[in-house]
C-alpha cells in the first residue's frame, strides 16, 4: 500500500486526525491530540530530518518546498508538472540537492559555516507541503516540519543562545526569523493552478488563516531544535491575528522557547509537547513552554527496549542518575563544567583519553589532528565559555561551589574507576538514546519517542505549567491574559452565555 509512515506504519493521506472536535481542558478550548494525530506528527518531524518525500507524495501531498540553512528550494522547479519526464529529473535533482546540504560537510565547510554564525542564525531546515482534505474539496492541510540540531557543529550555536530577545529565547528566534523571512516566496504551483489564481505563497495562506472560515488548516510537526521553532512561529503567527482553530503542532522532545513574563497564558496556544523525562534536553532552552507537554515516565520495561544493552551497564546507570538531576539550562552548564573540571583531578593519560572523545564529538576528526597539542586550549575556551553560558542562563548568577565540587568529585571518582575514554562514551551516549526520535529503517531497536508514540501513547501524563509570582509582576498580580479567539478561546463563557 502506498503512502505509509516509514518508522510508524500510519496513513499518510488520513488527515482527518488533525480535524477533530476542539474540547474544553482546563477552562480552555483545545485540539484533542490523538494518538493517530501524534503518528502523522512524528512521521512528519521524522522526515525534516532526511527531506524523504517519497510516500509522502504517494499519499497525495503535493507543492513541496525545502529550506535548508540559507537556501530555499521551492515553487514550479521543485514540483515538476504532472507528465512531464524533463521536469521531474530536475525535480528530483532539487530534492537531491535538499538531502545532500543535510549531511555533515568537510572541515573547511565546516569552518566556514562557523563563521556565518557569530552574529545571527541562518541553519533554520524545513520541509513544507499541502494536501487537500478529501478529493474534490477545496479545504487544505499546510504542513510544515522542522529540522532539529543536525551533526555540524555550527548546528548547535543557537542553541546556546540563552539571552533574551523580546521576551523568547534569542537563538530560537533567529531560526524563527530565518523561516519567516521565506514565507513570501515558499510557493504551491499546483494548488495556484486548482485555485485560479497566478500564485499562492505561504505569506497568502497565513493571512487567510487570520480570518474566520479558512480553507486552510496549519499543521507543523518538529524533533528537538525543530519543536522550539515551531512554538516561536506559532507564537509570533497567533499574535499576528491567525486564528488558533485554523492550527495545530506537535513537538517531540522540545526545548521551552520562551522566559516567564509573556502577557498572555503560554499554555492556551493549540500545541503539544511529548517529552521523555529521562531526556535532559527538553529541561533545557529558555525556562517555558508554548502550549502543553505531556510527559512519559520511563519504566524498566521502557528503558530496556530504547536503550538496550546500556541500561544494563552500571556506568551508563550512574551518568543516567546524573543527567536526571539537571532542571533547567543552568544545571545543564553547572554539570558541564563540573565534568571539566573533574579533568584536573585524574590522571593526565586519563583525562586526555576523555578529552579526545568529548572533542572529537564537536570537531571534525581531520580539524581535530591539525590541532595537535592545542587541544587543551580548547577545553579551557570551552570552560570558560561554560562559564559564561551559566551566568547567562541564570540571569548573571554565579555557579555554586558547592554544588560544583559535589559533582565534580562524583564525577572524578567515575572517571578513575572506569577510565576517562569510557566515562566520556557513555556521557555521550546517556545524551543521544535518550532524545532520539526514530530508530534505523529498517528499525533493529526503537528510539524513545518512536516507542512512546507507537507503544506507550496512552501512558502519557499531562503536565501543566503554573506560572510563578515573577511572571504576574508586569500584569499587577492578575496573572497572564487569555488569548483573543472568540468562542475557540474559552468553552465555559459560551456555555455560560448559552444558559442565560
Amino acid at each position: 500500500m502506498s503512502g505509509i509512515g516509514r518508522f510508524t506504519g500510519c496513513d499518510l493521506g488520513g488527515v482527518m486526525p488533525l480535524f477533530t472536535p476542539w474540547e474544553e481542558n482546563c477552562g480552555l478550548a483545545q485540539p484533542v491530540f490523538t494518538r493517530e494525530a501524534a503518528l502523522l506528527s512524528f512521521e512528519l518531524a521524522s522526515s525534516a530530518y532526511d527531506m524523504d518525500i517519497d510516500a509522502w507524495r504517494e499519499a497525495g501531498w503535493r507543492d513541496f518546498s525545502f529550506q535548508v540553512d540559507n537556501t530555499l528550494l521551492t515553487g514550479q522547479t521543485v514540483n515538476a508538472a504532472p507528465g512531464g519526464r524533463l521536469s521531474a529529473m530536475v525535480s528530483d535533482y532539487f530534492h537531491y540537492l535538499a538531502r545532500a546540504r543535510l549531511k555533515r560537510v568537510n572541515p573547511i565547510s565546516q569552518l566556514r559555516g562557523a563563521l556565518r554564525q557569530r552574529e545571527g542564525s541562518d541553519t533554520c531546515k524545513a520541509v513544507v507541503m499541502l494536501r487537500p482534505l478529501a478529493e474534490g474539496v477545496r479545504q487544505y492541510v499546510v504542513a510544515v516540519g522542522f529540522m532539529g540540531t543536525g551533526k555540524r557543529i555550527y548546528d548547535w550555536f543557537s542553541n546556546f543562545r540563552l539571552n533574551r530577545e523580546e521576551g523568547m529565547h534569542a537563538g530560537f528566534l533567529q531560526l524563527t526569523k530565518e523561516f519567516e523571512k521565506n514565507a513570501e516566496e515558499i510557493c504551491f504551483p499546483e494548488t495556484a493552478r486548482e485555485l485560479q489564481v497566478s500564485k499562492l505563497t505561504l505569506s497568502d495562506i497565513l493571512a487567510e488563516c487570520r480570518r474566520p472560515g479558512s480553507r486552510f488548516r496549519l499543521w507543523m510537526a518538529g524533533h528537538s531544535q525543530g519543536g522550539a521553532v515551531m512554538q516561536l512561529f506559532a507564537y509570533r503567527e497567533i499574535r499576528r491575528g491567525f486564528l488558533r482553530q485554523n492550527m495545530m503542532g506537535c513537538g517531540f522532545a522540545s526545548p521551552s522557547a520562551v522566559y516567564a513574563r509573556m502577557d498572555c497564558d503560554v499554555s492556551a496556544f493549540p500545541l503539544l509537547h511529548i517529552l521523555n523525562a529521562d531526556d535532559i534536553f527538553p529541561r533545557m532552552g529558555a525556562a517555558v513552554h508554548i502550549g502543553r507537554c505531556r510527559v512519559m515516565y520511563p519504566d524498566q520495561a521502557m528503558r530496556k527496549a530504547c536503550y538496550q544493552a546500556a541500561w544494563q551497564d552500571d556506568l551508563f546507570r550512574a551518568v543516567h542518575r546524573l543527567m536526571r538531576s539537571v532542571t533547567d539550562s543552568a544545571g545543564a552548564f553547572l554539570l558541564v563544567g563540573a565534568m571539566l573540571r573533574a579533568l584536573e583531578d585524574v590522571p593526565a593519560d586519563s583525562a586526555m583519553a576523555a578529552l579526545n572523545v568529548l572533542a572529537g564529538s564537536l570537531v571534525p576528526e581531520k580539524l581535530l589532528g591539525a590541532l595537535g597539542s592545542r587541544r587543551e586550549d580548547i577545553v579551557q575556551a570551552l570552560y570558560r565559555r561554560t562559564l559564561q553560558g551559566y551566568r547567562t542562563a541564570s540571569q548573571g548568577g554565579e555557579p555554586s561551589e558547592d554544588k560544583m565540587s559535589l559533582l565534580r568529585g562524583r564525577i572524578a571518582a567515575l572517571i578513575l574507576r572506569h577510565g576517562g575514554a569510557a566515562f566520556a562514551k557513555t556521557a555521550l551516549s546517556c545524551l543521544g538514546v535518550s532524545h532520539r526520535l526514530r530508530g534505523d529503517y529498517p528499525p533493529e531497536g526503537v528510539a524513545p519517542y518512536q516507542y512512546i508514540v507507537t507503544k506507550r501513547f496512552d501512558d502519557l501524563k499531562q503536565r501543566l505549567w503554573m506560572p510563578p509570582v515573577s511572571a504576574m509582576e508586569n500584569t499587577g498580580g492578575r496573572g497572564p491574559r487569555r488569548l483573543a479567539g472568540g468562542r475557540y478561546a474559552r468553552l465555559s463563557e459560551e456555555k455560560k452565555r448559552r444558559t442565560r
